[in-house]
C-alpha cells in the first residue's frame, strides 16, 4: 500500500489555462447598472407571469428541446436544424473556441471587444489578432483595420458584436454584409454576436441565407430578462449546428430555463414594446446627462446602456465611486484601448435613471 506524500507531484493541467484568471460574481446589494441585465417593469411582469407557469414536471424531468428550436426557428426565419441552445452566450463562446478557433489555431477580434472571447482564447492557447476597431476622440467605429486583417490571414475565426460591446455602437448593414462576403471569400468562419440586438431593431440571421461560414449568436438573458436563467442561442447551417451539438452544450441547459424562455417567446409583441421603451428612456437619459454634464458626450447608443466620453481619463473612475457609495454600480473603462476616457451606464426603469441623473447633478 502506497502512502501519500506531502510531497505529491501537483495533477497535471493544461498551462494556457494558468495564464487567465476568474473572479466569481457577487450580489450588489444596491441597484446593478453595470452588467446590461435588462430592468424594466414589463419585462419583471412578463416573468413573473412566465415563472408561475412553471411546475414540478419542469424540474423533475430532463429537458426537451425541440419545442423551443421549433420556436426560436419560426420566429427567425430558421429552419429548427439549424438552432442550438446554450447555457448563455458566455458558454457559446466557449464552445465555438473549442470547435472552431482552436483547431484553426487563430482568432480575429477586433477590439475593444467582449472580455469572454479572449479568456476562452486565453484557456486554449488560441493566437488573438486585435485590430482596432475604434478611432477618435469621442470614438467612433472604423472596419477598415479589420477587413485587412481578415484578407492578410489564413482562414481563422472572426468574432464581431454588433452592437459592439463594450462601446454600444453599431455597426451598419451594409458594413456587416460586406465583412460576411469576405469572409467567405478568404475562407474565415464569421461569427455575429447580437446579445444587444433586440434594443437596436436588428437582427443578422438573414445573412445566413447566403453566407454558410456565418455563425449568429443571440442572448436572451439580455433581450428577456433571463440573465438568471442562463438561456442562448446559435444560428448557423446544419453542418455547423451538427458540428457544435457533439460538444453537447444543449445538457447544461435546464428546463425550467427552457420554459420560461418557450413562455416569453409567446409574448413578443410585448417585448417589443419593453425594447421600444428601453430605447426612448436610453434617449431620454443620454439627453438629460449631456444638459447637465456639457463636457460629455454619448458614444451614439444601440444597447440598453450608454456609454460617456467624459474628456478626461480622471472622471470615470471618480464618477463610478461616487455613484457605488450612493448605491449604484456602473462600469468605468478606463482599462479599455480607446475607451480611456468613458464610462458605461446600463439602463433600468425611468426613476431609477432619474435619480442617477441627479447624482451626476449634485457632484
Amino acid at each position: 500500500m502506497t502512502t501519500p506524500t506531502r510531497d505529491a507531484v501537483p495533477f497535471p493541467v493544461d498551462q494556457a489555462a494558468l495564464t487567465v484568471g476568474h473572479s466569481p460574481r457577487r450580489r450588489f446589494p444596491g441597484v446593478n447598472l453595470k452588467s446590461c441585465e435588462l430592468q424594466h417593469p414589463l419585462a419583471d411582469r412578463l416573468v413573473a407571469e412566465a415563472l408561475r407557469t412553471l411546475g414540478v414536471h419542469d424540474v423533475r424531468h430532463y429537458p426537451v428541446l425541440t419545442g423551443v428550436r421549433a420556436q426560436l426557428g419560426a420566429q427567425h426565419g430558421v429552419p429548427a436544424e439549424r438552432v442550438l441552445l446554450t447555457a448563455g452566450s458566455d458558454t457559446a463562446i466557449g464552445l465555438l473556441v473549442d470547435a472552431f478557433a482552436a483547431p484553426a489555431g487563430r482568432l480575429i477580434l477586433p477590439e475593444p471587444s467582449f472580455e469572454a472571447w479572449r479568456h476562452y482564447a486565453g484557456l486554449r492557447a488560441v493566437p488573438v489578432t486585435g485590430p482596432r476597431q475604434l478611432r477618435g476622440s469621442p470614438a467612433g467605429l472604423d472596419g477598415s483595420e479589420l477587413l485587412d486583417a481578415v484578407r492578410s490571414h489564413p482562414s481563422s475565426v472572426v468574432a464581431l458584436t454588433n452592437p459592439a460591446s463594450p462601446s454600444g455602437l453599431l455597426v451598419p448593414p451594409e458594413e456587416v454584409a460586406e465583412l460576411a462576403r469576405v469572409c467567405d471569400l478568404y475562407g474565415h468562419l464569421l461569427v455575429i454576436d447580437e446579445c444587444y440586438g433586440a434594443y437596436a431593431d436588428v437582427t443578422h440571421t438573414p445573412l445566413l441565407t447566403h453566407h454558410p461560414r456565418l455563425v449568429v449568436l443571440r442572448s436572451y438573458s439580455k433581450s428577456h430578462a433571463l440573465a438568471g436563467a442562463r438561456v442562448a442561442a446559435v444560428f448557423a447551417s446544419e453542418e455547423i449546428i451538427g458540428h457544435l451539438a457533439r460538444y453537447r452544450p444543449d445538457s447544461a441547459v435546464s428546463a425550467p430555463a427552457l420554459a420560461l424562455l418557450s413562455a416569453l417567446l409567446g409574448r413578443s409583441a410585448e417585448f417589443a414594446e419593453v425594447w421600444r421603451d428601453v430605447r426612448a428612456i436610453r434617449s431620454e437619459f443620454a439627453d438629460a446627462v449631456e444638459r447637465i454634464r456639457p463636457g460629455w458626450r454619448r458614444l451614439e447608443p444601440a444597447g440598453n446602456s450608454v456609454t460617456f466620453h467624459t474628456g478626461s481619463v480622471h472622471e470615470p473612475p471618480l464618477v463610478a465611486r461616487t455613484l457605488l457609495e450612493r448605491g449604484f454600480r456602473i462600469r468605468a473603462l478606463t482599462d479599455v484601448p480607446a475607451l480611456e476616457r468613458c464610462l458605461r451606464i446600463s439602463l433600468a426603469d425611468r426613476m431609477t435613471m432619474a435619480r442617477v441623473v441627479g447624482l451626476l447633478e449634485d457632484r
